[in-house]
């Protein structure tokens, strides 16, 4: 891109062409590619851009598990005219955040203003773009300082640093602007965030689990248009202890062998639901005696029974920020397998549905013939890979327990834009037994099965849904 002014012959002050605006962007060593062609005065500010986080780098992919996540990706700039609320003419711009170049000290960009101009400020926001979305309080850290004022001669240089503590605060205001740092950065802050870092799992994995190492993740996603009340757009920058958890559905044969199903004078189960009970029309798959089911994942189990499962193996259920961690690949993504949705082979979704309402089934959606869940990594595609190992079935096949109470996303647990290992233990709705479920199912379509989808399913004891089941996590930590 190339700039162009006009210059008063008699003072040489600049008279630019779109006239309100009082700088001139120079952003060749942001990337912009901008030249400035015309003589002229040379008095100019050069701001350097610095931050703590981990943000992505020229060439580089997604991280394994074995490095940060990338946090946020763009840089939103611009420049105020002393005493104006809105940005000089075409004195706004994106660029997209660099590690590489920040290392380098090279992430920056230059501002020609007026000579002796005082009152000048940039606001400046680093955010996590969502398909290239504008700036969203939760997920941008913003700063708004004064850019200093300069001669008609001379390189003024300040350093605007970015830190993650301070997402969702912004420093400063156009009324009380911050004063930036003097001169360019000694050494890049970039990717030195603790929350951030990779934090392996200590200790042995419970049979049948694999580690998850700790780290930090946006959890929520503006993208998802979630109707019918449902919760999971707004985000919150979550930092996550290492944990175990169980790579698969807690199954029929694995919950008989616990001995804690509930059973009714007749010796039939009651939580689980035994499948041979005719209130759900045999859509249940826990029987009161061994049968084919046992490779299954366990149904219509209760949040409490759920609950006392995974306390007597030592763990607990998966709270929803661990849940999402993993189900999302720590945010990069809506589902376990990525951004698309699959086709009906790939994952255990709409098995209830006819072919007319957009699902995979060619039976009666009414019908009463049982229709149960499928084994873990029936389907393809649903599955996440890990250093340890792969978890299924985190997108669909059966709903999960969270071991969250329910908020919305307005609630007082979800009120930071910084969280660390958050967990819901009581709700503020009108329902005050009301627990969070995760995950599709079999009989949900795309939007349901996304994995910031939050869902508030009733927790009275003995309560039973025939979508749901659960797995289990366990500490990792020192």
């Amino acid at each position: 891109m190339r700039v162009s002014r006009e210059v008063n012959p008699e003072n040489r002050a600049p008279a630019f062409r779109w006239h309100a605006a009082t700088v001139l962007f120079l952003m060749a060593a942001a990337g912009l590619g901008c030249e400035r062609t015309a003589p002229g005065p040379t008095g100019q500010v050069v701001v350097y851009l610095d931050t703590d986080a981990p943000v992505g780098a020229r060439g580089s992919s997604s991280p394994d598990d074995g490095s940060p996540q990338p946090l946020f990706d763009r840089v939103s700039v611009e420049i105020f005219a002393a005493g104006a609320t809105t940005p000089c003419d075409e004195c706004t711009r994106e660029l997209v955040a660099d590690a590489s170049l920040m290392r380098e000290n090279r992430f920056s960009f230059g501002v020609i203003p007026v000579p002796r101009e005082v009152g000048i400020r940039a606001r400046l926001r680093l955010f996590r773009s969502a398909e290239r979305s504008t700036p969203r309080p939760q997920s941008t850290i913003e700063l708004v300082g004064y850019l200093p004022a300069v001669a008609e001669e001379g390189v003024s240089e300040v350093t605007a640093v970015f830190r993650t503590d301070d997402v969702g605060s912004p420093r400063g205001s156009l009324q009380t602007p911050i004063i930036f740092e003097r001169g360019a950065p000694s050494a890049s802050l970039v990717g030195t965030w603790p929350g951030a870092q990779v934090i392996p799992c200590v200790g042995q994995a419970p049979q049948g689990a694999v580690c998850v190492p700790g780290g930090a993740f946006f959890m929520g996603e503006p993208r998802v248009n979630l109707d019918q009340g449902l919760s999971g757009q707004r985000e919150h920058l979550v930092v996550i202890s290492p944990y175990f958890l169980d790579a698969k559905e807690v199954t029929v044969g694995q919950f008989r062998a616990s001995g804690f199903a509930h059973l009714d004078t007749y010796g039939h189960a009651t939580d689980p639901l035994d499948d041979s009970n005719e209130v759900l029309g045999s859509v249940c798959d826990y029987t009161s005696k061994p049968g084919a089911n046992e490779g299954l994942p366990v149904m219509c189990v209760s949040w409490q029974l759920a609950r006392l499962y995974c306390e007597s193996k030592g763990g607990h259920l998966p709270t929803e920020a661990q849940y999402e961690y993993v189900a999302s690949r720590r945010g990069s993504s809506l589902f376990p397998w990525g951004d698309r949705d699959p086709a009906c082979s790939e994952a255990v979704v709409a098995r209830r549905l006819s072919v007319d309402a957009g699902g995979c089934s060619t039976a009666d959606p009414l019908s009463t013939a049982p229709i149960y869940a499928e084994p873990a990594g029936s389907g393809t595609l649903d599955r996440v890979h890990l250093a340890a190992g792969d978890v299924f079935d985190l997108g669909a096949n059966v709903s999960e327990w969270a071991l969250d109470f329910y908020q919305g996303d307005d609630g007082p647990c979800w009120a930071s834009s910084l969280l660390k290992d958050p967990l819901c233990t009581y709700n503020t709705g009108p329902d005050p037994d009301a627990r969070s479920v995760r995950g599709g199912n079999l009989a949900t379509v795309p939007v349901q099965y996304v994995q910031v989808r939050r869902v508030m399913y009733g927790g009275d004891i003995g309560v039973v849904y025939e979508d749901t089941g659960f797995r289990c996590a366990y500490p990792a930590g020192s």
